[in-house]
């Protein structure tokens, strides 16, 4: 679990796990053609168009979405995380979660959801590595992780940073 917070508010989320691929693994071959930035760009239109279906108001984002290395050999691979959250509306929080589960499905994405203690849905495949959207106890709390593209972390940070 994790602690977040969101426009001032305090916000529990439950954190997506994270499943190192291999470069065999099944998303290898579209990982591979995609540049990093293709990847970042693809984990932040899921997301944010994610919580456009959900007709909430209020979503920011915890920051920046953050490179880091992933794979078998360190500086050869990158991913990116990114985190979106928003105060929940006063609607039904499992009809949002079936809302963003159904979104993800379309997008060819192997959907699971967790009812208790609160609603969670984790999806992997498709255009990202995975992403989790969490319904509460407090606030909404989408997160997720790019596919593991060609890339040097540590030369990403040095570019972003001037």
């Amino acid at each position: 679990m994790r602690i977040v917070t969101v426009s001032g508010r305090l916000s529990v989320g439950v954190a997506l796990p994270i499943v190192a691929l291999s470069v065999s693994g099944c998303a290898a071959g579209q990982a591979d053609s995609l540049s990093p930035v293709q990847a970042r760009d693809a984990l932040l239109s899921t997301v944010e168009n994610t919580s456009q279906i959900l007709d909430n108001d209020g979503w920011t984002w915890d920051g920046a979405p953050e490179v880091g290395n992933c794979g078998q050999r360190r500086g050869e691979r990158v991913n990116y995380t990114y985190g979106y959250g928003a105060p929940p509306p006063d609607g039904d929080r499992a009809a949002d979660a079936k809302k963003g589960a159904d979104h993800w499905r379309s997008l060819g994405m192997n959907v699971r959801t967790v009812e208790k203690p609160v609603v969670v849905v984790y999806a992997t495949g498709g255009p990202v590595e995975g992403l989790s959207f969490s319904t509460g106890p407090g606030d909404y709390h989408i997160a997720g992780t790019s596919l593991c593209v060609p890339g040097d972390a540590a030369e990403i940070r040095k570019q972003d940073n001037g």
